[in-house]
C-alpha cells in the first residue's frame, strides 16, 4: 500500500538497518569543522525537535541549513503547484469514476470529512483535485485525527529552516520546487492515480494501521522498525525498483555529490527524510564511502 501515501511518505522508504538515532555528525576528509545531518518524518510536529538529542546544539554550531528544498521557494511557485494538483478545468473527479465507484468514494469521504461530493461546497473545494492529491489530503486529515498535536503549518522539516533564518543563518536546498512538483505529480498517469484512490477507499483500515505504525516508530526513534515496515511494502510489489531508484537512490547520489562543496563553504545542518539516511545506498553509507566519518550523535 506504499503508493497510497504519495506525497505524505515519499521519503520515508528504508532499506537495510541503522542505529536508533536521527542526528549524525559528519567530519574528516578535509573538513575543519563538523557538519550534521538529521532525518525527519514529514508528519512530525516541530516540537519533536526537542526529542532529537543534540539537534538544537547542532543548529547552534552550524552556519547554514540545507533541506531537500528551500521551503520559501514554494511560495514563489504557488500557482505552478496549484496547477499541478488540479485536473483540467473541464474535468471533475466524478468524470474519472463510475457511479458505483463514486458511491464508494463518497462513503469514504463522509467517514473522513462528514460530507461528500453531493455537497456543493465539497465539490467546489475538492472536486477538481487530481485523485492522488485527494487521497493525500484525506490521509492527512485522518493523520491529524490520530495525532492531535499535529499542525500542518508547523512541521519539523520547515522548523529547521525557519529557525535558521531567525538566527541569521543561510538556508538552501538540494532541489528546486519545480523538480519536487514534477516528482510528486508528474510521474503517474491519471489512470494510475485513479486506481490508487480506489485502493485507499477499499483498504482504508490497512492504510491507517500502516500510517500509525510508521508514525509511532519515528516518534520512538526506531529507524529499524521503519525499515521493516517499508521493506514489507517493497517486497509486496507496491513500489517498483525503478520508482525507488527515482524517488530515493538517484536523489541520494546527487545530494552526496553536492555535499562536499556545501560543507567546505560552511558547517551545515542537512535536513532530509529519514529514509534517505539508511541502507547501502543511503546518504550515510555514501558519505562514508567518500571518506567522511559519519557518527550518530549520542
Amino acid at each position: 500500500m506504499k503508493r497510497l501515501f504519495g506525497t505524505l511518505f515519499l521519503t520515508i522508504t528504508l532499506f537495510g538497518t541503522a542505529d536508533a538515532q536521527l542526528l549524525y555528525r559528519i567530519s574528516g576528509n578535509g573538513l575543519t569543522r563538523a557538519s550534521y545531518i538529521v532525518g525527519t518524518y514529514h508528519l512530525a510536529p516541530a516540537s519533536f525537535v526537542d526529542d532529537i538529542k543534540g539537534a538544537r546544539e547542532a543548529m547552534a554550531a552550524v552556519e547554514q541549513v540545507y533541506g531537500e528544498m528551500d521551503m520559501q521557494d514554494m511560495a514563489e511557485v504557488q500557482q505552478l503547484i496549484l496547477s499541478a494538483m488540479m485536473l483540467p478545468e473541464d474535468k471533475h473527479i466524478g468524470d474519472l469514476f463510475t457511479d458505483q465507484e463514486m458511491t464508494r468514494i463518497n462513503a469514504y469521504m463522509r467517514s473522513v470529512v462528514g460530507a461528500d461530493f453531493t455537497n456543493p461546497l465539497i465539490t467546489n473545494q475538492m472536486g477538481r483535485m487530481r485523485p492522488s492529491v485527494l487521497a493525500t489530503q484525506l490521509m492527512l486529515l485522518q493523520c491529524m485525527k490520530l495525532t492531535p498535536e499535529l499542525n500542518p503549518t508547523s512541521l519539523i522539516d520547515e522548523y529547521f529552516q525557519k529557525e535558521a533564518r531567525k538566527m541569521g543563518k543561510r538556508v538552501g536546498g538540494f532541489e528546486s520546487a519545480a523538480f519536487q512538483i514534477e516528482l510528486l505529480y508528474g510521474s503517474k498517469s491519471i489512470a494510475e492515480e485513479r486506481d490508487e484512490l480506489l485502493e485507499l477507499v477499499d483498504n482504508n483500515a490497512e492504510a491507517l494501521a500502516e500510517m500509525q505504525a510508521m508514525t509511532e516508530a519515528y516518534f520512538a526513534l526506531d529507524i529499524n522498525a521503519l525499515g521493516r515496515i517499508m521493506r514489507d511494502e517493497v517486497e509486496s510489489g507496491d513500489m517498483t525498483l525503478e520508482e525507488f531508484k527515482t524517488m530515493v537512490t538517484d536523489r541520494n547520489r546527487r545530494w552526496v555529490e553536492s555535499m562536499p562543496d556545501i560543507m567546505l563553504t560552511a558547517p551545515t545542518l542537512f535536513v532530509v527524510g529519514t529514509g534517505h539516511l539508511a541502507g547501502n545506498e543511503g546518504v550515510i553509507t555514501l558519505l562514508q564511502s567518500a571518506g567522511y566519518n559519519v557518527e550518530a550523535v549520542e
